[in-house]
């Protein structure tokens, strides 16, 4: 039975927008094991990037949980979390989210040069 590596357990997302709460995600399940390949595919505004960046742990669900391979991590510290990001998470974007200066080789290398890997290491 394949590893369950990413779950999100009854998560909720609000943003308020003036007077009104506005509801992103409402009790949002979702599992996703080694191996499997997902597409998320809707109309824009449904909360799409909301839910990636809930599971990444960009943001914080406002209830419910993300579990990542196996670790709950809706009550971690922001320290915690973004250790998680730099060695456990990637993110593949639709657009190009790369930094100018460097070549896509070493934008790719960078959160293990920033972790403290060498050059050689990390390519």
């Amino acid at each position: 039975m394949a590893e369950v590596i990413i779950e999100l357990k009854s998560v909720e997302r609000h943003y308020v927008q003036g007077p009104r709460k506005l509801t992103i995600l409402n009790g949002a399940d979702f599992s996703l094991k080694r191996g499997e390949m997902v597409a998320l595919v809707a109309p824009s505004g449904t909360g799409k990037s909301t839910l990636l960046h809930t599971a990444g742990l960009l943001e914080r669900p406002d209830a419910g949980d993300v579990i990542l391979a196996g670790r709950a991590c809706g009550r971690l510290s922001d320290d915690e979390r973004t250790a998680i990001r730099r060695n456990d998470v990637g993110f593949v974007y639709q657009f190009h989210h790369l930094l100018p200066e460097f070549s896509a080789l070493e934008n790719i290398m960078m959160p293990q040069l920033i972790k403290g890997l060498s050059r050689k290491d990390a390519a």
